[in-house]
């Protein structure tokens, strides 16, 4: 089929993808039209609405994806009974396995244009997590707003209140290497980097470059 066709099939399915019964035929029709993986991110572009793959699972009653996201097969957004908010803002990309959850009034926020890549999971609980605009998300990363109780030895961790020391803030165009793990409480400044494997404890000032366990300032960008 040449490719002037193929476009114009997908933009007509792209447009009728929010429309009940038959949306999400058209997004399975669309998506045949593309290769695997990351070649279906040009379905995202085609038209205002968001590419949402037939094939992530999707439950959360306060749910805003905007314009021209992308949500990769096998992603999971689920809000428990009191999960807060989820959304994502306009061009954000969530590719396959990552994880968004929230539960006991927690939100998760993603600003514009920010990718997630692979599988990563990122959590609202009883804290919230605020991601910033242009921020790149490394695979295997982890964002947890909240801990598990474990003071009384006479009940299972698992029976026990989970605690937060405040929200996960991260700002705009951070960039988080493979395997960081952010904690309660943090605030990761606008511009920062942080090495692969970080476990991020502390804040992070803006423009910092940060690596280990945990994660240490040691410079500044622009910096030699």
């Amino acid at each position: 089929m040449k490719w002037r066709l193929k476009r114009a099939i997908m933009v007509i399915c792209m447009r009728l993808s929010d429309r009940p019964i038959i949306g999400r035929l058209c997004m399975c029709i669309a998506g045949s039209l593309r290769g695997p993986y990351k070649d279906k991110r040009i379905l995202a572009h085609l038209t205002e609405k968001p590419y949402i793959s037939p094939k992530a699972q999707i439950m959360a009653c306060e749910l805003e994806i905007g314009p021209q996201s992308f949500v990769d097969d096998f992603v999971t957004i689920f809000a428990h009974p009191h999960g807060g908010r989820i959304v994502l803002g306009r061009g954000v990309h969530l590719y396959r396995g990552t994880n968004v959850e929230t539960g006991h009034k927690g939100s998760v926020t993603i600003g514009d244009g920010t990718h997630v890549q692979g599988p990563c999971n990122l959590k609202g609980f009883l804290g919230s997590l605020h991601i910033g605009k242009d921020v790149q998300i490394a695979p295997h990363c982890v964002f947890s707003p909240y801990e598990h109780g474990f003071d009384d030895l006479d009940a299972p961790i698992r029976s026990q209140p989970i605690t937060t020391r405040g929200d996960i803030i991260i700002e705009d165009d951070v960039w988080l290497g493979a395997g960081v793990i952010v904690l309660n409480g943090v605030t990761i400044g606008r511009g920062a980097i942080i090495g692969a494997g970080a476990v991020v404890t502390k804040d992070i000032p803006p423009y910092s470059i940060a690596v280990g366990m945990p994660a240490c300032v040691v410079r500044r960008r622009g910096e030699k």
